[in-house]
């Protein structure tokens, strides 16, 4: 949609006009997006310590995991050692 009574001079610096304001509409949404998230979520520092909260506890919930597998591995065996002892020894036929 070029006019024809406009010199190549004035059409490049329209076009150059039209590209600087593209440019500028482009970093003024991404600038405020970033300021919106920043704004709203801020460094985290909340969610960060939240974040290690539950990684600590995680951690002690499976340190406690590993403990009552070990007592239970350990309670069945003397369960066991317990039942054999306690059966009187089978009598051979003769």
């Amino acid at each position: 949609m070029t006019d024809l009574s406009k010199t190549p001079q004035e059409e490049l610096k329209e076009k150059t006009w039209q590209a600087a304001t593209r440019i500028a509409i482009a970093l003024t949404l991404l600038g405020s997006g970033y300021t919106v998230g920043y704004l709203q979520y801020g460094d985290a520092v909340e969610l960060r310590a939240t974040v290690k909260q539950k990684q600590d506890r995680i951690v002690d919930l499976e340190n406690d995991r590993e403990t009552m597998s070990t007592k239970l591995a350990k309670v069945t065996r003397d369960k066991e050692v317990c039942e054999k002892s306690s059966k009187p020894a089978a009598v051979a036929p003769q």
